[in-house]
């Protein structure tokens, strides 16, 4: 009966919060990365410079049905992280217990790290649902030499590899827990593992045949993205970032309860293999953004999947660790406390008046008012085309804009964003003139000025946000 009581109460919580998140979807304006997404929807393709087009599908299929709006773009990445929360409900309810998976589905729902990114079309929101659910059908398939669910799995992951590269770490994580226990270990040595193994490369067909034909531009984009392209080099006070960053993204307390109860399955654990595969499940990915953070911390969402398995393990076991001592139920309630102020802080951030460098939300802000200040001066100045000096603000511009036309990035012989890749302003407009839109108040590149006979500045715009300034462009007339 308790059972079917928590089970029930997981899925209120998934319903009542996609609800939740639907609503907020259309409060704040798209970040750049959306809009960046949002572009690659009107440019269909098989694979993108950065990433596979899982993500751009599900935006153009998502603009289809509401419209090329904030809502239609986000629409499917809110009805993912719902999916993601049954995942986790199924999956802590089958490795332990419903009790212990809804409180896995209620700690994704309080950190800010899952409850802010459940509104916000992004890569990560998408990868991690199939990610959970991959976790779901291999522990089922683990226990059956028919390759049926191992196939089904490899479907999965492979539609993560379409999401995002760092999919493929769920295959090591399925390797290492094969490895470590040893009734799954047969399936190294079957057809099992490897028809899983195969499927799930086969999703990497699309990128490999794409960066073919543009010669392999993903190559250069992944060694610049880790830092590799300026040497190995080890710094200790990166580590310190990387745990820092984490910290911040999952909520302090609960993350320092996460990080004990990892050490003290990993040194303790008994012989139950639903330990070992939550264990599988964080720590390869968690552990190679930890040892990569020695050279460089990244940001602290990409190990963001590895937590699927972390707050399962967390929620299971705290239960136990808690018998330890009356202060440590304590412990755990100040725990989801913070989280859950930290989070709804994050939904609206007007109130508490913090600078424009501070406020996380001023990513989703201004957008509308730059693009407005824009078309102004495009009228002014004459400009047939607008280009921008970064690629999220041309992406913005671009969304925000009347009649949403294509803007434009300067190329570069190493092309570092998807927008570079497609048709420029030297093809579509040889002689025309340009309003130039620049972020950086140091003014325009050499290499930049040098694609223009006469580059002139016009004047200075505020970013605004209902009275709050939030930041200042420069604006070039630019002519051939």
């Amino acid at each position: 009966m308790e059972e079917a009581i928590y089970f029930r109460r997981g899925l209120w919580l998934i319903a009542i919060g996609t609800i939740g998140h639907l609503l907020y979807s259309v409060h704040l304006e798209l970040v750049g990365d959306e809009a960046y997404y949002w572009l690659w929807s009107r440019h269909l393709d098989i694979c993108y410079l950065d990433k596979g087009p899982m993500t751009a599908w599900l935006i153009w299929l998502g603009t289809k049905m509401f419209g090329q709006t904030v809502f239609g773009v986000r629409f499917f990445a809110v009805i993912l992280a719902g999916g993601t929360g049954l995942a986790i409900l199924s999956l802590g309810r089958t490795l332990f217990s419903s009790r212990g998976g809804f409180w896995a589905v209620f700690l994704a729902t309080v950190v800010p790290l899952f409850a802010v990114g459940a509104s916000l079309m992004t890569i990560d929101t998408v990868y991690i649902f199939f990610w959970s659910w991959a976790a779901v059908t291999f522990w089922r398939a683990k226990d059956s030499s028919d390759i049926t669910f191992w196939v089904l799995t490899g479907v999965l992951v492979g539609l993560g590899l379409l999401s995002k590269y760092t999919a493929a770490f769920e295959i090591v994580s399925f390797a290492t827990f094969c490895l470590i226990h040893p009734p799954s270990r047969l399936h190294l040595r079957s057809v099992t593992f490897w028809s899983m193994l195969a499927t799930a490369l086969l999703f990497l067909t699309p990128a490999i045949v794409w960066n073919v034909q543009h010669h392999w531009p993903t190559t250069d984009w992944l060694v610049q993205r880790g830092s590799l392209d300026r040497g190995f080099s080890i710094h200790i006070r990166f580590p310190l970032e990387f745990f820092a960053g984490q910290a911040g993204v999952i909520s302090p307390l609960i993350f320092l309860g996460l990080l004990y109860v990892v050490c003290r399955s990993f040194l303790h654990q008994g012989p139950r293999g639903e330990i070992a595969y939550a264990l599988c499940l964080f720590l390869p990915l968690f552990g190679f953004y930890f040892l990569l953070s020695f050279h460089y911390p990244g940001p602290p969402n990409w190990a963001a999947a590895a937590y699927v398995g972390g707050l399962i393990l967390l929620a299971a076991n705290w239960p136990f660790v808690s018998e330890r001592g009356r202060w440590l139920h304590w412990f755990a309630f100040a725990a989801i406390l913070l989280a859950a102020v930290e989070t709804a802080i994050l939904h609206e951030t007007r109130w508490l008046h913090l600078p424009s460098r501070i406020d996380p939300l001023d990513r989703a802000r201004g957008s509308r008012s730059l693009a407005t200040s824009v078309e102004n001066w495009q009228k002014k100045s004459g400009a047939q085309y607008i280009i921008a000096d970064n690629y999220m603000t041309a992406a913005l511009l671009s969304f925000y804009l009347p009649g949403q036309p294509e803007t434009y990035v300067p190329a570069t012989d190493r092309p570092l964003n998807q927008e570079e890749l497609w048709a420029n302003y030297d093809q579509k407009y040889p002689h025309a003139t340009a309003l130039v839109v620049s972020k950086h108040a140091g003014g325009l590149t050499s290499s930049f000025r040098k694609s223009f006979k006469h580059l002139d500045k016009v004047t200075s715009i505020d970013l605004i946000d209902r009275d709050r300034r939030l930041g200042k462009y420069q604006l070039y007339l630019g002519a051939r």
